[in-house]
């Protein structure tokens, strides 16, 4: 189980805007990213996938795609500090320990008028591999319209 000093820790760096996603392995925090949306989970994923398998992670905001990237990672627990109902779930179905500060119905876009595009990309989604690829392709037209 986790040290409760060590995850506190975590969620108050959260909280405090020092970074938005902190790994946790061993009693210790061995990682810390900062980054908008999924971006720090997916570029862990991507680029050190070993961080991942069979950490606790800390994120600012977990909602399905979040879930569906740190599950196809490895996590073995997961908090975020605002969590959707969707994203809940979906780690539920994967028997995947959590914890959230505020439980949301959705996760909302950045004009804050609209459900996430990530969020929308994976809303109808089951399957971890099947939900990243949505993801990347929701990237991939994000960064076109720039």
């Amino acid at each position: 189980m986790i040290n409760n000093d060590i995850f506190n820790t975590a969620k108050d760096r959260i909280k405090n805007g020092i970074c938005t996603c902190v790994v946790i392995k061993d009693c210790e925090i061995i990682k810390e990213a900062n980054g908008i949306g999924v971006k720090p989970i997916l570029q862990l994923l991507e680029n050190e996938p070993e961080t991942l398998k069979n950490a606790h992670v800390c994120d600012k905001i977990i909602g399905k795609a979040a879930s569906m990237l740190l599950i196809l990672g490895g996590v073995e627990y997961v908090h975020g500090e605002i969590m959707s109902v969707p994203g809940r779930d979906f780690l539920l179905k994967h028997n995947i320990p959590h914890s959230y500060g505020n439980l949301v119905n959705n996760i909302n876009n950045r004009k804050n008028d609209d459900i996430c595009p990530l969020e929308k990309a994976v809303l109808d989604i089951n399957k971890v591999h099947d939900g990243y690829k949505a993801i990347k392709d929701a990237i991939a037209i994000l960064m076109e319209k720039k």
